[in-house]
This record gives structure tokens, C-alpha cells and sequence, in this order.
């Protein structure tokens, strides 16, 4: 008999795998999974939008199961530290943001840029009549051909900005403000396109979305293995492709207080997992031996919900198709951690007909009961 261990289904609807994984070197990636969605009623409320600071539920972790750090860091002049590292300030903005950034600052220097060259024009007098018409039989030549106003101006910005070069507007010889301007405009535009591609690339190929088909379990499991107590959690990689070097390792925060009555808050405590390097080809079990040296020694699951105890994960590897350096973290809170003596994870590895080894993650986070919760 196997039980499900999402004992907090209101706390995370995180997504369950439902697919088998087969592994072949000579086919493709067969994993698949379906989404667990909760149907409810839609209250409409006004519409506000905060292009700034995505919206994520309140908990109190300082991990979310998905990752993100959940701790508010109050900065007195948080944005006068922030623009000395702009580019990690952008980089970490929500891609939205970034686009807002980057729209606004073409459509900024289209316009500021428009206006320069139509002041040319209105400083130098080509949108008077009588210019216009010496423009026209050959005897005046203006700064910019072509150009009769603002919106004309405004058009030569653009063109000239983003090289597109249609051929009918063009600066003169006679103009060495606006040969000069041109020169600033060119230069401008190549710094602002540089810097969008720039952080539009780093961002895509950002090594933590590697991380989202990196999968551990639902809940922690303090049982015994081999007749010696363990912390277990089983890690899965869904990919194909490894990820090399895996170091898998935790710490467990909590509330303590000192001998002299100082209250120190979410203090982390090293979590040695065995194996600590693994190469996730298959799912595994990592095992925390609980001794006299374990943070979980003689501590039951009331204590470290008393002392605001929670577990946060860290697999970190290297990704083989870039080289690049990741890290999943994830997090367990004292009602994720399942106390139940004998039990172990359900076995969802098997063998195929033909030698290939077929891994089940629709049972991935499920444990099998030897006894009774102890």
C-alpha cells in the first residue's frame, strides 16, 4: 500500500509529472507533465498594475518550494545602492520591465533627437516659404533634404537612428551642426541597441531556467535505512541532458536563543547529505544520517514547529550543453517533514523488455508505510 504524501495541497498546487521516462540515448526527451489547477469563483476588483513588483502569494518561508528567496530587505536608499550596479539591477527586473525600459528609451531618443533637428531647421530658417521655394529651383540648400517640418523631422530621427535609409531625406554638406548631431544620434543608437541585446540575451540564456525540470519531493522523509535514522528526499532530473557535478546539500534555519537570552532568528544549521556528489542519470534518495552531530537529533516535529524550523534544499550542478553553473533550491517546512519510522520512498524504477531502465515520476513523491507514524 502507497500513500501520497501532499499532506498541504492548500499550501502548494505544484505541478504532478504524470509521464514515464524512458531512458535511450537513441530517442528523444519523453517527459511530460499535467497541471493540477483549482477552479474558483473570479471576484473582480479594480485593476491596478505594478510593472515593478510581480504579485506572489505572502508565506512564511524563507524559501518558496519554486526557489524564489522570500525575505523583504528594507534599504534605506535602496535605489541610490541599486544604480551603482545598474545592469544587475536590470537584470534582475521582470522581463516586462525590461521591455517597458527599452521601449521607452527608443521612443525617448526618437523624439529627442526629431526635436534637435527640426530646431536645426527652425535656426537656420529651411521651413520658411521663401527657402523652401529657392530649395526648389536649386539656389538654397537646407541642413536636411527633403524636410519641411517637425514630423519630417521627426521621421529623419528615426531613420536615421535605426539605419533604415529610404533614400528621400538626407543631411548636406552644408550643414555641420547636423553632421555633428548625426554623429551623436549614430552613436547614441548603437549604445542603447548594444545594451537591449545585450541583457535580452543574458537574461534568455539565464543558467536557472535550467533548473525548472529539476523536481525533488513533495515532502522530507525522517525514517530509518538499513536500521540507522535518516533524513531522506528524493531529487529527479526530467532532462536527458545532465547535469554535471551535482552537489546536493541543505540548511536547516531556525529560531534558537542564547544563554543570555538573545533570540537570533533563522539560524542555518549544515545539512550533510550521502551521497553530497551524484549524477542525476536516475532519480535518487539522498540520506542526512540523523547522529548526535544532526540539528534533527532528538528534536520532533512539535520543536521545529515551535522554533520556526525550515529545510531549504540547494542541488547545484553544471549544465553540460553551456558550462554554465545552477542552482534549484527548494524548502521544507516542519509539517513537510514526515516522521514515520521504516517507511521509504516507493520504488519507480523498473526494467523494460528490451534492457532499458523505465522511470515512473507519477509515483515519484510517494512513500511507502512500514509502521505507524513514530
Amino acid at each position: 500500500m502507497a500513500i501520497n504524501v501532499d499532506n498541504n495541497p492548500s499550501q502548494d498546487n505544484s505541478k504532478k509529472n504524470t509521464s514515464q521516462f524512458i531512458i535511450e540515448k537513441s530517442t528523444g526527451e519523453q517527459a511530460s507533465s499535467n497541471n493540477d489547477s483549482n477552479h474558483s469563483a473570479v471576484a473582480f476588483k479594480p485593476w491596478k498594475i505594478n510593472f515593478l513588483k510581480p504579485k506572489h502569494q505572502p508565506s512564511g518561508r524563507l524559501v518558496e518550494k519554486r526557489g524564489r528567496i522570500n525575505v523583504k530587505r528594507q534599504v534605506p536608499r535602496r535605489w541610490s545602492w541599486y544604480s551603482r550596479d545598474l545592469f544587475t539591477t536590470i537584470m534582475n527586473a521582470p522581463i516586462k520591465t525590461n521591455v517597458i525600459i527599452f521601449f521607452l528609451a527608443f521612443l525617448i531618443s526618437w523624439w529627442i533627437f526629431g526635436l534637435l533637428w527640426w530646431m536645426i531647421g527652425i535656426v537656420r530658417g529651411d521651413f520658411t516659404a521663401q527657402h523652401v521655394l529657392w530649395h526648389q529651383i536649386g539656389n538654397y540648400t537646407p541642413c536636411v533634404q527633403n524636410c519641411d517640418g517637425f514630423w519630417d523631422s521627426l521621421l529623419f530621427s528615426i531613420e536615421t537612428q535605426t539605419t533604415i535609409g529610404y533614400g528621400v531625406r538626407a543631411v548636406t554638406q552644408k550643414c555641420p551642426e547636423g553632421i555633428i548631431l548625426l554623429q551623436l544620434q549614430t552613436i547614441i543608437g548603437y549604445l542603447i541597441d548594444s545594451f537591449a541585446l545585450g541583457i535580452f540575451f543574458a537574461k534568455l540564456s539565464q543558467a536557472k531556467y535550467r533548473t525548472k525540470t529539476l523536481i525533488t519531493s513533495k515532502q522530507a522523509l525522517i525514517a530509518t535505512r538499513n536500521g540507522v535514522l535518516n533524513l531522506m528526499i528524493r531529487v529527479g532530473d526530467l532532462r536527458r541532458s545532465p547535469i554535471c557535478d551535482v552537489q546536493v546539500h541543505g540548511f536547516l534555519y531556525m529560531d534558537i536563543q542564547t544563554d543570555e537570552g538573545e533570540k537570533l532568528m533563522s539560524q542555518p544549521h549544515l545539512i550533510e547529505f550521502e551521497p553530497s556528489y551524484v549524477h542525476l542519470l536516475t532519480p535518487l534518495v539522498v540520506c542526512h544520517v540523523i547522529d548526535e552531530q544532526s540539528p534533527f537529533y532528538k528534536t520532533g516535529k512539535e520543536a521545529l514547529q515551535k522554533a520556526h524550523a525550515e529545510l531549504v534544499i540547494f542541488v547545484e550542478g553544471i549544465i553540460e550543453s553551456t558550462g554554465q553553473t545552477t542552482q534549484y533550491r527548494t524548502s521544507y517546512k516542519a509539517d513537510e517533514i514526515l516522521f514515520c519510522k521504516g517507511s521509504y520512498f516507493r520504488n519507480i524504477a523498473k526494467r523494460h523488455d528490451d534492457g532499458r531502465l523505465i522511470i515512473d515520476y507519477s509515483n515519484f513523491d510517494e512513500i511507502v508505510p512500514n509502521e505507524e507514524p513514530n
